[in-house]
């Protein structure tokens, strides 16, 4: 079952997200340099819109997709997760369906997020929704990354493929 919420519970959140991202073992120097940027950002500010869902099975907290508005139409998934026993049954894909339901509903033209290249499971699932692959970057946090994007309207889409297509046809 899934619910959109103002706030995720805790301290089932928190623990959740320790036990999805705990093969990320950050380093000691990673560590230093976020300490101190974070005293020159203004991280007690919330991002514009944001928008979170989670998926529980019963009163259990499984799944969680956190996001929010970038610029004027763009959606941005920042992050997700799921727990170990309930993947490969489909939480991720309903979650991911729950934000691209909310993106539609709220007029926003296109739903990007960022992923470790090594992600496949979460990159495959993705792409078999419907997102694209838009981009690639390097953090030094996370190492390479797949920029995902899907596009919201079917005017869109439509556009997309002319302009992925070919400029003549393979012989």
């Amino acid at each position: 079952m899934l619910r959109v919420l103002e706030t995720f519970p805790e301290p089932q959140t928190s623990e959740l997200q320790r036990a999805v991202f705990a093969d990320f073992e950050p380093s000691r120097l990673l560590a230093e340099v976020l300490a101190s940027e974070s005293a020159l950002r203004k991280d007690s500010l919330p991002h514009p819109s944001p928008f979170r869902v989670a998926a529980f099975r019963g009163d259990a907290l499984v799944g969680w997709s956190y996001g929010y508005r970038e610029g004027k139409s763009e959606f941005h998934m920042l992050n997700s997760g799921v727990a170990a026993p309930e993947r490969r049954r489909g939480v991720y894909s309903q979650l991911v369906q729950a934000v691209l339901a909310h993106a539609s509903a709220t007029g926003y033209a296109s739903v990007t997020s960022r992923h470790v290249a090594a992600n496949s499971a979460v990159i495959i699932a993705k792409l078999r929704l419907g997102f694209r692959i838009s981009g690639f970057e390097y953090s030094e946090v996370y190492g390479p990354l797949v920029r995902l994007t899907y596009l919201v309207g079917d005017a869109r889409r439509n556009l997309y493929k002319v302009r992925a297509a070919p400029l003549r046809p393979a012989e």
